[in-house]
């Protein structure tokens, strides 16, 4: 079976920025994958890590739902950048920001980087139109949908 790992991403960054203290981690996570292992955010306020999140809010498990469609992919919508505050707790150095344009973008990406933010640990909620995804996804849930769609080997 083909398939797509989700939910290691927030844990991954946890990791890396456990590791590479000298660096900053940027991520970029989906709304799905990250309710899997949200609270792996607590450990990164605890341990003062400045990594930014970018959380493509598109409502659901697009990448699911082009490999195949089904009422399982329908996630329940969280406030994320409330979830992060509440973790936050005013413990810590934290920034949240909620995105609908490009220009919201672009500023938040400059106050996490360059502006009064650059040295606390940074959460983007960017939101994306729900079937907003690449022609490359698009190819590649076809594939994978076929490869799964296939009988099992008689070995």
């Amino acid at each position: 079976m083909q398939y797509g790992s989700i939910g290691w991403s927030v844990g991954a960054t946890l990791g890396y920025a456990q590791a590479a203290t000298d660096k900053r981690v940027i991520a970029c996570i989906g709304d799905g994958s990250f309710q899997v292992t949200a609270q792996d955010i607590s450990t990164m306020i605890r341990c003062g890590q400045k990594s930014i999140i970018f959380l493509i809010n598109n409502g659901g498990y697009t990448i699911e739902v082009e490999i195949h469609d089904g009422p399982y992919n329908v996630i329940k919508n969280w406030d994320y950048t409330g979830f992060v505050k509440a973790i936050h707790n005013d413990q810590g150095k934290v920034w949240t920001a909620k995105v609908r344009t490009e220009e919201e973008l672009i500023d938040a990406i400059a106050s996490a980087t360059t502006g009064a933010y650059k040295d606390s640990f940074c959460f983007i909620e960017v939101i994306v139109h729900k079937d907003d995804t690449s022609k490359e996804l698009l190819e590649w849930g076809s594939r994978v949908s076929a490869a799964n769609s296939r009988p099992p080997n008689p070995q």
